[in-house]
């Protein structure tokens, strides 16, 4: 799995690093992305357009509310996911009133979402076990600690209740600007979310929130909503992930693989250098770091609904491999979301550790830092290395560990016209990939 020590002249010779006003595509690199498509287990025609099968969650809305319109001009009424979850909301909120007017404590029982032995390993992916087998939170209004996280939970589920009768939807950061003196902090309401999202079992965006989207997307791909909006992803720049992910209804693409890169400043490179074309066809996608929900569910959506291939290009440092991680097998955090958001097919395409020791020059190798070593040794217990995947990841982990280096995407191409034309597409044709 070395990176072509020897091949690696013969491939810059190949892969020429000069611009050119016209261009014609490498027939290795086009066979090798053709292969990317053949490699799927199911063959589809991603040429066409591609209209998605039924979402399969266990919430109906989206399905319930169009055949509703198109059979009549009714308005839309609550149907039977909303009433269920208006129905625990009130719940919830009348024994808490019961407890309060019978003198006894308010309780909430939650499913603790801060230890990996609360999750199975479903699917290869994190998933946060059922509220019988969980180990659970107590949350006492009594206790000094718990009362600001009680109140912080009562005031979403209130608003949460009211957005659901009135089939609305608000951001988090909207949210938050309700009630700030409450609040105090994002941090504070994204848990609140959070416990909410567990208590009720239901994914935010079923609630009626919906997360700020920070990521960005470029490439041949236009996203069709139900209210007849298109957004055509191969403006110039790329465009901002919307937030409303299952809004979408349609999928046009003339793409074969995903491009999935860990920083923004890669990310404006690549398409500066003319990525879309010399790695075409190709969407790209950043999450700026690491990635928010909208960005993961989109990706997930993408690689499940329409199986294109996906392959993650982060740095070769802790972060970078957490990041590729979160892609992969979801977040601890989101452990209950883990069916919408983590990319089970993701695969890593660099930057491998040997890419550093083969291509990266001495003075562009970092050492790390104790918090680095920290950091890679708790990625090293994740329970999810443990399987005959995860296991060659945990190998890579340990060989950064023993090695004491680290680097960024940079280090192995210095140039975007390096990355572009040689580093990427040589690992593509190598069909070089972790995961």
């Amino acid at each position: 799995m070395d990176l072509m020590n020897i091949d690696w002249p013969v491939l810059k010779r190949d892969l020429p690093f000069c611009i050119q006003t016209t261009f014609k595509q490498d027939p290795k690199l086009a066979a090798a992305i053709n292969n990317l498509c053949r490699s799927q287990a199911t063959q589809i025609d991603i040429t066409e357009t591609v209209t998605l099968p039924e979402r399969k969650l266990q919430f109906n809305e989206v399905q319930d509310l169009l055949k509703q319109s198109s059979r009549t001009n009714a308005p839309i009424i609550i149907n039977d996911s909303r009433k269920l979850a208006i129905k625990k909301i009130e719940d919830i909120l009348s024994d808490i009133n019961k407890s309060a007017e019978n003198g006894s404590t308010p309780k909430l029982i939650i499913r603790n979402q801060k230890l990996w032995s609360n999750c199975i390993y479903d699917l290869d992916r994190v998933t946060l076990k059922s509220f019988n087998q969980a180990k659970k939170t107590i949350l006492t209004y009594s206790r000094a600690e718990d009362k600001t996280r009680f109140n912080t939970i009562v005031f979403v589920l209130t608003k949460v209740h009211e957005l659901l009768s009135k089939n609305m939807s608000v951001t988090r950061r909207e949210l938050f600007y309700q009630n700030v003196a409450r609040l105090r902090n994002q941090a504070n309401l994204d848990v609140a979310v959070r416990d909410v999202c567990c208590l009720l079992e239901t994914p935010p965006w079923s609630l009626g929130i919906v997360a700020t989207s920070k990521g960005l997307i470029a490439g041949p791909l236009k996203l069709h909503y139900r209210n007849g909006g298109v957004v055509d992803c191969m403006a110039s720049g790329g465009v901002l992930i919307p937030q409303d992910i299952t809004g979408i209804v349609e999928f046009q693409t003339t793409a074969k693989y995903i491009l999935v890169v860990e920083k923004d400043a890669i990310f404006q490179k690549l398409l500066d250098e003319g990525a879309l074309v010399r790695l075409r066809p190709v969407i790209i996608i950043t999450g700026k770091g690491y990635p928010d929900v909208s960005t993961r569910q989109l990706l997930c959506r993408l690689c499940t609904e329409i199986r294109l291939r996906a392959l993650a290009l982060v740095d070769a440092d802790p972060h970078g491999y957490e990041i590729f991680l979160t892609y992969k097998y979801g977040s601890l955090a989101q452990s209950h979301l883990s069916a919408s958001l983590a990319c089970t097919s993701l695969v890593l395409l660099g930057a491998r550790h040997s890419d550093i020791m083969t291509l990266a020059p001495n003075e562009t190798r970092l050492t790390l830092t104790e918090r680095d070593k920290r950091k890679l040794q708790s990625l090293i217990k994740r329970p999810y290395l443990d399987t005959s995947v995860g296991v060659k990841i945990k190998d890579e982990l340990e060989m950064m560990l023993s090695s004491g280096i680290k680097a960024e995407i940079e280090a192995l191409a210095p140039t975007a016209a390096a990355l572009c034309d040689a580093y990427i597409p040589s690992k593509i044709i190598k069909d070089c990939y972790l995961g």
